[in-house]
């Protein structure tokens, strides 16, 4: 067997040992992602509740107007449809 061989085959070998170190890093990288996203989901949230009040407050002070983009929608897509 030749040197080079032998060095990948210990590497190898130690493979396990070399990736218990990196335990602990991976564990932290995993939970900042996790934090991440929590926020990431609240931001969302937040948008889509101030979102959902701005509309419902323009439907309620101008309803015949939100009838009329309704329609507007409907007929367009009506036409992409066909």
């Amino acid at each position: 067997m030749s040197n080079a061989a032998r060095s990948q085959a210990d590497d190898i070998a130690s493979g396990p040992a070399a990736l218990g170190g990196a335990q602990p890093a991976l564990d932290n990288a995993v939970k900042r992602v996790t934090e991440e996203g929590r926020e990431a989901r609240r931001a969302a949230r937040d948008v889509r509740d101030t979102f959902d009040e701005a509309i419902r407050t323009s439907v309620r002070r101008h309803p015949y107007t939100a009838l009329a983009i309704a329609g507007l929608l409907g007929f367009a897509y009506a036409v992409m449809r066909r």
